[in-house]
């Protein structure tokens, strides 16, 4: 089963970024083990910072899943605006887990409130994927090919049918749409596959928060879980609307709603 790697790009405007689904090079100086939610300090002239961007997801996210999956941080910079972090699992089991940050992109002496909304989101974003992809939620295969029968295969396996993931695909990822994405995510020309994707978003826009949530249903969820955490409740009828509505369904994660917006509110207007 190959491992995938969850970046988050603040253009959303998706076929315009091919380094979309790559591994960002990242020196081993600018990656930390994290251990019972600890940041390990190597003792040199940047465990500060690092200790510093550990605290702050740790200050606005729940704790609980950081402490027990996340057991690396990387910290890289591509340039501005461009992918501004990412989360991936370090093991096939989904046990532990990376997480990496642009720090030229989280730069906190930068008080713009778009500035800190744009990486408030990719935390958020972030914290989505670990949410609906740790082992409580997927079931680990050797599978290549998905069998409808045992559900959605996702890179880490396929989404149990009681999981969030799992419930929102079989809500909101009917089969007609469901195939179309899927005939769109086998091509393998990265520039081609990204303009279908986008396509598909313009074709279904009424299903979509953003256009890269119809990169896939992971993304989708993600995305979905994000404006659920930091918007006003949906009063509008449209399908991308009743996926945020999806979440409100489930009491513990209207708690971690709560939680997180307790946390940020100092930092950013919520709606």
């Amino acid at each position: 089963m190959k491992n995938h790697f969850y970046p988050f790009v603040l253009i959303f405007i998706i076929f315009f970024h091919s380094s979309c689904g790559q591994t960002t090079t990242v020196s081993s100086d600018n990656a930390w083990g994290i251990l019972e939610g600890k940041l390990i300090a190597k003792k040199n002239s940047k465990d500060s910072i690092a200790k510093k961007y550990w605290n702050y997801l740790n200050e606005k996210l729940p704790e609980k899943l950081l402490t027990k999956y996340i057991s690396k941080l990387q910290l890289f910079s591509d340039g501005t605006q461009e992918e501004l972090g990412a989360i991936t699992p370090l093991n096939t089991n989904n046990t532990t887990w990376e997480i990496a940050l642009d720090t030229t992109d989280f730069n906190f002496k930068n008080n713009n409130q778009k500035y800190i909304l744009d990486y408030t989101h990719t935390i958020i974003h972030e914290f989505g994927h670990l949410l609906t992809l740790n082992p409580e939620q997927v079931t680990i295969t050797k599978d290549e090919y998905q069998d409808d029968k045992k559900g959605y295969l996702t890179s880490e396996g396929y989404a149990k049918k009681d999981s969030y993931l799992g419930k929102f695909v079989q809500k909101f990822w009917k089969t007609k749409l469901l195939n179309k994405w899927d005939k769109i995510d086998t091509i393998e020309d990265e520039n081609k596959k990204l303009e279908q994707l986008y396509d598909f978003y313009l074709d279904n826009k009424n299903c979509f928060l953003t256009d890269y949530a119809a990169e896939s249903p992971e993304e989708d969820i993600a995305e979905a879980w994000t404006f659920f955490v930091l918007n006003n409740k949906p009063t509008h009828n449209k399908i991308k609307h009743k996926k945020v509505l999806f979440f409100y369904n489930f009491p513990e994660l209207v708690a971690y709603r709560n939680q997180i917006r307790k946390n940020l509110k100092s930092d950013i207007l919520l709606n």
